[in-house]
């Protein structure tokens, strides 16, 4: 039979005590997540639009850059009105005169006809943009609300 110690006895519940604290400090800091974040971020997910798109349009520029810039500030109050557009964001790449473009849309439908009627038609005869590549994208909707991506309903 074994003899514990009056010092092995407090040994083992300083031990577990520390390993209490440990978990305890992990997770009021954040680095030990709580099994109820991962749930609360799909309620979020399931709240986002299930139908969103992603619109990503790359391409070139030969304008100067400043001259593309104010071009922009020119187009973009015009694409704030698209129908069915929740946001984009602008990006641009100055040392190659590249340029692209990301958008969240409501749904399929609605990224289609900004392409055919809004995006086509005003690239249609714009000289100073070549290498155009449009690429759609659907939404891997749990772990970009995981991660705080700006899908969710406006």
């Amino acid at each position: 039979m074994q003899q514990f110690s009056s010092c092995n006895i407090i040994q083992k519940l300083l031990s577990v005590a520390l390993i209490g604290m440990t978990l305890v400090a992990g997770y009021l800091t954040g680095i030990i997540n709580s099994t109820k974040l991962p749930l609360d971020n799909r309620v979020k997910a399931q709240a986002a639009t299930i139908s969103s798109r992603i619109l990503q349009i790359n391409f070139k520029y030969t304008t100067s850059t400043s001259d593309f810039k104010k071009q922009m500030l020119d187009v973009a109050p015009h694409l704030a009105s698209v129908k069915g557009l929740k946001w984009k964001i602008w990006s641009i790449d100055e040392t190659n005169q590249e340029a692209s473009g990301y958008y969240l849309f409501e749904n399929e439908t609605t990224l289609n006809a900004y392409l055919k009627n809004v995006f086509f038609v005003g690239m249609e005869n714009n000289t100073t943009v070549n290498n155009i590549v449009v690429k759609k994208f659907e939404i891997l909707e749990e772990p970009t609300a995981m991660t705080r991506g700006p899908i969710g309903k406006n």
